[in-house]
């Protein structure tokens, strides 16, 4: 995405949690800006934990507020929201994660690095197993996709784990505050 170009409004994130008494509130509702990166699409990072299972009897600490340090993390989830600029093609990655992308509005294409192409409509679901992929979107309007990815053992090809590829992991932090 060249400069600073919004397709979509930045996605509404509601948090819920408990007060000191235990009655359910929301402790955060709010915009999250989903902002360009160096590989042509923009990211808006609207949740990560850092273990799995997560806790919920932490007090909360907002993640949105932390900078991600890739697309995936090794030990909990992340949830993104990713939009695909009109005519856009991504580069070609594996992350050591499974992930789930939900094709929010659009249409967009997944290609496999066999050369498999697997063309996705609104409401469809792509569950990625550690393969490396690919995104386009050859059309004139964008696409919104929600991706949860979460913590998985590495794929292993004759014992030899197949690690993330394809990108650095400097291209890909989104959210909270950036180091200077």
């Amino acid at each position: 995405m060249t400069s600073n170009e919004q397709y979509f409004p930045h996605p509404r994130r509601i948090v819920t949690g408990h007060t000191l008494d235990g009655a359910s509130t929301v402790l955060k509702d709010s915009e999250i800006p989903c902002l360009p990166t160096p590989i042509k699409c923009n990211f808006a990072v609207l949740y990560e934990t850092h273990k799995f299972p997560a806790s919920n009897d932490e007090p909360f600490v907002d993640p949105a507020e932390a900078r991600t340090a890739s697309l995936a993390n090794d030990s909990g989830v992340v949830l993104r929201v990713v939009d695909f600029p009109p005519r856009t093609e991504t580069l070609y990655h594996r992350t050591v994660s499974l992930d789930f992308g939900i094709l929010f509005e659009g249409e967009i294409d997944c290609h496999l690095d066999n050369g498999e192409v697997v063309h996705m409509k609104a409401g469809d679901v792509c569950v990625q197993r550690g393969t490396i992929h690919g995104w386009t979107n050859p059309h004139d309007k964008p696409a919104r996709v929600y991706f949860i990815l979460t913590a998985a053992e590495p794929i292993k090809i004759d014992g030899k784990p197949l690690g993330n590829a394809g990108f650095k992991h400097s291209e890909v932090e989104s959210g909270g505050k950036q180091e200077s």
